[in-house]
């Protein structure tokens, strides 16, 4: 999905759904970059057999700082 117009402003792409988020996306979240570490998806079990209960993503920065964000909406996607 794309917000935004072609009247010298640039598209900002956001993800639809958690489930396309990929691990290793380049996002902005808060006016800061990040890669996608971690994205969990609400009732899907991974392989250590963890079911989360609400959708989360954990991105992780060129210091290898950690953030959470608990609404994909709010992630921007960097081509």
């Amino acid at each position: 999905m794309c917000y935004g117009n072609l009247h010298k402003k640039m598209f900002i792409q956001r993800y639809i759904n958690p489930t396309v988020i990929g691990v290793g996306d380049n996002v902005r979240y808060k006016n800061n970059q990040y890669q996608v570490l971690i994205n969990y998806i609400k009732g899907e079990t991974d392989a250590k057999n963890y079911t989360p209960k609400s959708n989360r993503t954990i991105l992780i920065d060129d210091n290898g700082n950690r953030v959470v964000c608990h609404d994909y909406k709010e992630l921007e996607i960097i081509a």
